[in-house]
Formats: structure tokens, sequence, C-alpha cells
């Protein structure tokens, strides 16, 4: 099968989304949905906050699900870092920081509508269900995480593709996508790979040397403001680069037939 369609375009649609779930497309560019001047507000915000961590991404290896870093700083904590915890107040802590979280974000824009608050009304105007924020656990989550990511660790998230996918104990999901706007893009290097393989069910155990055996990626070079939109159920990295740092808001969407998208991060 030959390499399947990248959608590029100026606005949002429902039909974009459906098509999305239902993988009739491999992914959604959405062409500077963010305007730059307000990019540069926020990144610069951003790096100058005090409250930046390590990321770390679930991997399952020996059929144990652990965590790994793959070079990229985050603002506001991964649901997916409570996986597996039987520390009740590690949970709770997600939970008392996803509200603080979205406040900061705002925060970070000033007076200005922040990416994420744009991109979850026009989800809950445009679907046709609506869009709501996810409360897998009977508490609202966080959607709009920050992630930072510096050239000289860029290399870390190139070496091996990764998926995501939701443990169905905390919600069965139909499709699971990822929308990511960019914030701050390098001049080199920095491209968004996805493999446009069937979608990975939870708990799937990645081969050694992953990158290998797949075929070769769809790769996506966003620009600064651009809002891309894929089925992360699918392997996808980050190429390295060279230069200035990538900065991008995210949050995943989650379908279920007839019900809203649940955003969560």
């Amino acid at each position: 099968m030959g390499q399947r369609i990248v959608r590029v375009i100026k606005k949002l649609s429902s039909d974009l989304i459906s098509d999305l779930i239902h993988d009739e497309i491999a992914a959604v560019v959405i062409e500077s949905y963010y305007p730059a001047h307000l990019c540069d507000l926020l990144s610069n915000n951003i790096l100058r906050s005090q409250d930046i961590d390590p990321y770390t991404h679930e991997v399952v290896e020996d059929d144990a699900l652990l965590q790994k870093y793959f070079g990229v700083d985050r603002i506001g904590i991964p649901f997916n870092s409570t996986y597996n915890v039987a520390n009740p107040e590690k949970i709770n802590e997600y939970y008392r920081e996803a509200s603080v979280q979205i406040e900061r974000l705002r925060a970070y824009c000033e007076h200005f509508l922040s990416p994420i608050d744009k991109l979850r009304l026009e989800l809950d105007e445009l679907f046709i269900p609506g869009a709501t924020v996810a409360h897998f656990q009977n508490k609202k989550m966080l959607a709009g995480i920050v992630r930072i990511s510096k050239a000289e660790q860029s290399y870390l998230s190139a070496l091996e593709p990764h998926f995501d996918a939701l443990p169905p104990k905390y919600a069965e999901l139909d499709a699971q996508l990822a929308a990511n706007i960019y914030l701050k893009v390098p001049d080199v290097g920095g491209e968004l790979e996805i493999w446009d393989i069937p979608a990975l069910t939870p708990f799937t155990q990645a081969p050694e040397q992953w990158r290998a055996v797949l075929p070769a990626p769809i790769k996506i070079k966003p620009k600064q403001g651009d809002l891309v939109i894929f089925n992360c159920r699918k392997p996808h990295a980050i190429c390295a680069f060279l230069g200035e740092d990538r900065i991008t808001t995210q949050m995943f969407m989650g379908y279920q037939l007839e019900k809203p998208l649940l955003l969560w991060n």
C-alpha cells in the first residue's frame, strides 16, 4: 500500500476528525492554527518557568510497564505517571495539579486565548457529540500539557518509535488521537515521524530495534503555530534537530461511539 494522505489545510472540521478516527487519513495539519506572535509570547513565558520537569513515557518490557525518559521535559503532570502506582498521594498529586496547570497555561498567554482552550472550544463546536475534559476516575483531568525538547538531547526521542494507548481499565476507547500545537520549532530537523500501520492495542510490547522492522514512516515538518492531529496508537517519533528549542502544547483525544470526545493528558 502506498503512503496515505496527510491533509494540510487552514481550518479544522468535523469531517477531518471523523476521517482520523476511522483511519481514512494518516494525519491532519492545520496551518497557522495559533498566531506566531502569540506562540512567541507563550514560548518565552514557558522558558522562564520554574515548573519544568522531566517527561517520562510508558513502555512495556518483559510484560512490565516502565517509565522511560526520551529527552523531553514538561510543564504539567501526565496521567501516565500514575499508571500502576500504589501510592494514592502520587495519584492525588496528578488531580491537584490538573487545574493548576490549566490556569498556569492561561497565565502564560496573559490575556489571550490559550491554544488548548481554542482547540477545546472548536472540538466541542465541531464534533456532533461535543468534547469534554475527561474524568476517568470521576475527577476532572488535565487537558493541555507543555513539552520542551532541546537539541542536545533530541536524539533520545529519535532512537526508537513509541505509541500512546490508554489502558482499558480507565476507559474502553475506540480510537485515541494526539493533538500537538507547535509554539517553537527548530530550523533543522525535528520532524514528526508516523508509521502508518494498524493502530496498536494497549500494552503491546514493541520489538527491539523496532524502527528497523517498520516500513518507511510518514514525515511531517511542522511550522510555528501549526496544529497536527494523528492516531497516537500508531508508532511515532521525533527526529533529532539542531538549533532552537522545540516547544509544543499537547492533549489526547479519546473517541467512543456516539459519545463526546474525551480530552486529557
